[in-house]
C-alpha cells in the first residue's frame, strides 16, 4: 500500500516491437487476425493489436515493463458474447489464448509470447439487484471501478486496495484484502461465475452448478480452467472504522518495530487488520479497526508496546468511511469529512497504465464509472521484482531470521525503491468461509512480499537479481513452500504448484481434466490436466 510515485525514467530503453516468433507462420497469423476481425466486425481495427502497430508495446504490457513476452495478437473484447468466438479463433489457428483482466501477473502470464491474448478488460457492467444485497459484474472489471461504481448504492464489496488489479485474476488468486481477519477473503463474496470453457461453451458456475468449476475458479489460479466474463458477487456496507498509522524514521527501530508487530498484530482481534511497510532506514504501520471508534483503537495500540520504541509519529482516525478507509496510507494521511473524501484514484479506466517513454498507447472506450468523481491518474508502470512468502502459525519468524530481513532490505541502493509489505492474516475462524480453492486459509499467520524496482543498468540489475536469488535461499528454508498466487515467481526454488495450492493440486488437476482436458488455457504457473513430475495424486 504505497503512495504512488512518479514513474522511474526510461530513457535510452528499447523495448521495440516483436516480430512474428518464428514458429508461428505469417499464414498462421493472418488467418487468425481475419478469423478475430470478423468476431468484431466494424470496429476489428479498433480492438485487434499487432506486433506491427504502434500501441502493440502498450497493449501488451500490463503493469509491469517487460521484454521478455510478445503475443502474436491482442484481441480487445467487449461483450461476453465474443469471448468463445474469439477462442475457437485461436483454437482454428492452432495456437494457444491466454486471458487477461488486469495485466499486473508480476510474470506476465496473461501475454505469453506466440498466443492470442483475450483482453476482458471492457467487459465491465455493474448491475445491482433491486435490495443492494448483491451485483452481477463483468468479469474483466477493475477494482477501483468496481468500487466506484457500487459507491452510487451505497454498498462496496470485500477486496483489495489496489485499483487497477482486474477482478478475475483477483478472485483467482483468492483475494487477501484488508478486511479479511473479520470478513473473509474476497472468494468468500463471491455467489457464482460465467465461465468460457475451451470447448466454447459458457457454464454458469455456482454451488448448484459446476460447483467443482466454482470451487477453483476461486483461488485455483487466474487464466487456468476457462475465461471468467462475469461475476455475482455478495455486497456489503462496510461501517465506519477507525485507522491506524504509525511511523518511525529512524533506522534504529526498524528491528524491535517489526519484532513487536509480528509478535502482536496478527493475534489482535478479528477487527484488526493491518501491515507492516519495511523500507531502508525507515518503517511503518497502517491498520484497519474495522467497525470501532477512534478510543477502541487507540486503547489497542496503547496496549500494543510499540509507543515505547522510538519516536513515532501516530494518526489514530475515527468514524471513517468506506473511501477514507481504502485510501488510508495510500493517498491520504488521515480521515476527512465524507464530503472532502477524493476518490479519484479508484475511478480508472479499462485501460489505465502510464505512457512508457514516447510510444504511443491504445485506447477504446476509455469510460469511467463516474462522472461526478475525478479522473484516476495514469497508473505507474515499473520494472516489478517482487517475492511472496506466507509464515505458517506453527512457524513464528525467529529474531535472527527477522534481523537476516531486515539487513538484507537495508543493503539495497535507494534506486531499488526495496519495499517489504508483510501483512498480519491468522484469519478468525468466525469470518465467513467457503468451499473454495484457496490453500493457506488456515495456517497463514503473516504473508512477506518483497518489492524491487528493477533497473535498465546491466550491472545494477544483476545486483537485483542476486539479491532476490539469496533472499530466495536465506527465507524459504526457513518459513516453507507457501507462497501468493496472485505474485507467482518465476524463480520460486520449491515445487510451485504445491507452493501456490498446497495440498489442493491434486483435486485442482481433476478439474482441470474435466473442463480443459487438452489444456488449452496454459501458464508456466497454471493447473495442467495431469500430474507433472513431481506431483503424486
Amino acid at each position: 500500500m504505497r503512495p504512488i510515485t512518479a514513474l522511474l525514467p526510461l530513457a535510452g530503453v528499447v523495448l521495440g516491437l516483436s516480430p512474428v516468433p518464428r514458429e508461428v507462420s505469417t499464414t498462421t497469423a493472418d488467418r487468425l487476425y481475419q478469423c478475430v476481425a470478423s468476431v468484431f466486425s466494424a470496429t476489428a481495427s479498433q480492438r485487434i493489436v499487432r506486433p506491427s502497430d504502434p500501441t502493440y508495446l502498450d497493449a501488451r504490457l500490463g503493469e509491469t515493463i517487460q521484454d521478455k513476452e510478445f503475443p502474436l495478437l491482442i484481441a480487445f473484447a467487449e461483450k461476453v458474447s465474443e469471448v468463445p468466438l474469439l477462442v475457437k479463433c485461436a483454437q482454428a489457428a492452432g495456437i494457444k489464448a491466454v486471458p487477461r483482466t488486469g495485466g499486473h501477473s508480476f510474470t506476465s502470464s496473461s501475454a505469453l509470447t506466440g498466443t492470442l491474448v483475450i483482453d476482458v478488460g471492457h467487459i465491465n457492467y455493474v448491475r445491482v439487484s433491486a435490495n443492494r444485497g448483491s451485483a452481477v459484474v463483468g468479469g474483466g472489471i477493475r477494482l477501483g471501478a468496481l468500487y466506484t461504481a457500487l459507491s452510487e448504492y451505497n454498498a462496496t464489496f470485500v477486496g483489495g486496495i489496489c485499483p487497477t488489479v482486474g477482478l478475475g485474476g483477483y478472485l483467482g488468486s483468492g483475494g487477501f484484502n484488508m478486511q479479511q481477519r473479520i470478513q473473509g477473503m474476497a472468494v468468500d463474496h463471491v455467489l457464482a461465475a460465467k465461465v468460457v470453457t475451451a470447448d466454447g461453451r459458457i457454464v454458469t458456475a455456482s454451488p448448484k452448478s459446476h460447483s467443482d468449476l466454482f470451487w477453483a475458479v476461486r483461488g485455483g489460479g487466474g487464466g487456468t480452467f476457462g475465461i471468467v466474463v462475469e461475476f455475482t458477487l455478495a455486497l456489503s456496507q462496510f461501517p465506519r472504522s477507525a485507522m491506524l498509522r504509525m511511523t518511525w524514521t529512524d533506522k534504529e527501530s526498524r528491528f524491535p518495530v517489526s519484532k513487536r508487530f509480528m509478535d502482536w498484530a496478527p493475534k489482535q482481534e478479528p477487527a484488526f487488520m493491518s501491515q507492516i511497510n519495511v523500507y531502508r532506514d525507515s518503517v511503518q504501520i497502517v491498520a484497519w479497526h474495522y467497525g470501532q471508534s477512534a478510543s477502541a483503537l487507540q486503547k489497542l495500540v496503547d496496549g500494543s508496546g510499540l509507543m515505547s520504541i522510538g519516536q513515532p509519529e501516530v494518526t489514530v482516525a475515527g468514524g471513517c468511511n468506506t473511501n477514507n478507509a481504502r485510501l488510508f496510507g495510500y493517498t491520504i494521511m488521515d480521515c476527512v469529512a465524507d464530503e472532502k473524501v477524493d476518490a479519484s484514484i479508484l475511478n480508472v479506466i479499462p485501460n489505465p497504465f502510464s505512457q512508457v517513454d514516447s510510444n504511443p498507447q491504445f485506447q477504446y472506450k476509455e469510460e469511467r464509472k463516474s462522472s461526478t468523481v475525478g479522473p484516476a491518474p495514469p497508473w505507474d508502470r515499473f520494472r516489478r521484482m517482487s517475492k511472496s512468502f506466507f509464515t505458517q502459525k506453527d512457524k513464528p519468524l525467529q529474531d535472527a531470521v527477522l534481523q537476516g530481513l531486515l539487513d538484507r532490505i537495508a543493503e539495497l541502493d535507494e534506486a531499488s525503491q526495496v519495499w517489504g509489505e508483510w501483512h498480519a492474516w491468522n484469519i478468525s475462524d468466525t469470518a465467513p468461509r467457503s468451499s473454495n480453492a484457496f490453500a493457506w486459509r488456515e495456517k497463514a499467520y503473516a504473508h512477506l512480499e518483497f518489492q524491487v524496482h528493477g533497473s535498465t543498468n546491466q550491472a545494477q540489475q544483476k545486483t537485483y537479481d542476486d539479491w532476490f536469488a539469496n533472499l530466495e535461499s536465506y527465507l524459504r528454508p526457513v518459513v516453507g513452500p507457501a507462497s501468493y498466487s496472485g505474485y507467482t515467481d518465476s524463480d520460486i526454488s520449491t515445487e510451485p504448484l504445491t507452493s501456490y495450492y498446497g495440498d489442493n493440486v491434486c483435486k485442482l488437476i481433476q478439474v482441470k481434466k474435466k473442463y480443459d482436458p487438452k489444456a488449452f488455457f496454459t501458464n508456466p504457473f497454471a493447473i495442467p490436466a495431469s500430474p507433472p513430475a513431481g506431483i503424486h495424486c
